[in-house]
């Protein structure tokens, strides 16, 4: 399983990740169609790059009624399958990291998908913040990282 790893302190919020990732997606420059998400720490100056950890527990995929989130098996990365999708959002409510972002133009969800194996974030991110490691579903690192991620997320 792959994950996009975030070394928190060396982003500073460029956002030349979300560019790349919706314009390789939706084929334009917008903060509102990417994948990944930097947040800003206004009281801390900080920034924090928020994207899907592909959760173990997956809660996305239990919610969804339609069957249209699923687990692709190469990459770990929990997939949308948008002609499934109803738009309910009964995964935005679930999501732990709020990870996962409506279409309002086509009434569908849509989430990190890491790029199928390759992600276009890490590859432009100039500063080495984000990174593909492999890691096991049940690992303490990826466990820790996930905890941290939250824990800061629901600071700002």
């Amino acid at each position: 399983m792959k994950l996009i790893k975030v070394i928190h302190s060396r982003c500073v919020g460029c956002r030349l990740c979300e560019m790349m990732c919706s314009l390789i997606h939706e084929g334009e420059c917008s903060t509102s169609k990417s994948r990944i998400r930097i947040v800003r720490d206004e009281e801390f100056g900080n920034n924090l790059a928020s994207l899907c950890t592909q959760c173990d527990e997956a809660y996305c995929v239990e919610s969804c009624p339609t069957g249209a989130l699923n687990r692709d098996p190469g990459t770990g990365a929990v997939l949308v399958d948008e002609a499934s999708c109803n738009g309910c959002e009964a995964c935005l409510v679930v999501c732990p990291l709020g990870a996962i972002y409506m279409n309002n133009e086509t009434s569908t969800v849509f989430k990190c998908d890491l790029c199928g194996g390759d992600p276009e974030c890490v590859k432009f991110c100039s500063r080495n913040t984000l990174s593909l490691e492999e890691a096991d579903i049940d690992s303490p690192d990826r466990k820790s990282f996930m905890a941290e991620t939250t824990e800061l997320l629901a600071a700002v």
